[in-house]
């Protein structure tokens, strides 16, 4: 190879190392961890009082939002003393029969304007003995300082389970 092939196979691996540089500013987002926050449990239930089969998430504003949310329901989640701040409450769905649980962890991410919290979703084994009764388990946690304006709940398969908007208020 001669000097001027070699000075335009340099110039081609430069062009070549920019342009891969550059696309990984737009392609930044696809593998962004976002930053690490965390959240705490603050109260369950195993019988919330959804009525779906599905997942459900809802945000509230404050403790004060909690306690009227319990009122309303009649459930008691057992919290421990609610401090300011935003809680989320997540929600299996209905189920028909026992055995039937949510572990939400206490690492989060928070990524742009998106929070997202990790659960494990449990179920009773296939063919096990389980009580015969109605359940739809539901965990309370209290959610970061803001920043954020969705939250979506991801189970142990990495997919989507539910998702809310979150109020603008404090």
């Amino acid at each position: 190879m001669n000097d001027k092939e070699t000075g335009l196979t340099m110039k081609r691996m430069a062009i070549s190392a920019l342009a891969v540089l550059l696309s990984g500013c737009g392609a930044s987002q696809w593998f962004a961890r976002g930053e690490s926050v965390s959240v705490d449990e603050v109260g369950r239930a195993q019988l919330c009082s959804d009525e779906s089969d599905d997942a459900a998430l809802q945000v509230f504003a404050s403790g004060n939002a909690v306690a009227q949310w319990q009122q309303r329901t009649g459930i008691d989640l057992h919290p421990s003393a609610l401090q300011p701040g935003r809680y989320a409450l997540i929600q299996m769905g209905q189920r028909h029969t026992g055995g039937y649980g949510i572990a939400v962890s206490g690492d989060a991410t928070r990524v742009d304007s998106v929070l997202k919290l990790y659960a494990t979703f449990f179920a009773p084994a296939q063919g096990a003995m389980t009580t015969q009764m109605i359940t739809s388990p539901c965990v309370l946690v209290q959610l970061p300082p803001g920043g954020y304006d969705t939250v979506e709940v991801y189970d142990q398969t990495g997919a989507v389970r539910a998702a809310a908007s979150v109020s603008t208020s404090p």
